[in-house]
């Protein structure tokens, strides 16, 4: 066996697969392999273990025809995982959007944008992550809307996730005594 390393240092990373493939190669004398002389059984893959391909025993003794079963078990289990992740997604989805609201943020609005980056030497914990007021100039599609920024000392993109931003609360005046 071929070891990468000049001093061979790196021998445990191979010593368990080589004991393997010492322990399940069939004996010419006995007849049959260490592993089945010392537990009573042929060795089986992970995947022979959880795909039922039936009684390991009688393995076929063609190997074309035994891979391809393999190869045939292992692609209906992976096609149904795939099924399973498909329906658990769209499940997900449906669950999330049951209680969408459309946005409130339209063309004019003023709104507050959260930027979560903070200047070198502040605490992210005290900073103020809300920033604005902005007026909305644009509505871009469903997810995003353009900010003027023009006139502000903020430099960044006017083109904004709705996730980023929230409707600034125009408060009724407060009653006067």
């Amino acid at each position: 066996m071929y070891v990468a390393e000049v001093d061979q240092r790196d021998w445990d990373e191979y010593a368990e697969r080589l004991t393997f493939a010492i322990n399940t190669a069939q004996d010419r004398i006995r007849g049959d392999t260490p592993f089945y002389l010392i537990h009573g059984w042929d060795p089986r893959s992970t995947l022979e273990a959880t795909l039922p391909v039936g009684n390991t025993g009688t393995r076929d003794r063609d190997p074309k025809r035994w891979r391809y079963k393999i190869q045939r078990q292992y692609q209906r289990a992976r096609s149904a995982v795939n099924d399973r992740l498909r329906a658990a997604i769209q499940e997900r989805a449906d669950r999330h959007n049951e209680d969408l609201e459309p946005h409130e943020i339209e063309v004019g609005a003023q709104v507050w944008l959260y930027l979560d980056r903070v200047k070198e030497g502040y605490a992210k914990k005290l900073a103020h992550m809300w920033h604005g007021p902005f007026r909305v100039a644009d509505v871009c599609g469903d997810h995003a809307v353009k900010l003027e920024i023009a006139g502000t000392p903020y430099r960044l993109y006017s083109i904004v996730h709705l996730s980023k931003l929230k409707k600034v609360k125009t408060l009724l005046e407060r009653p006067k005594e």
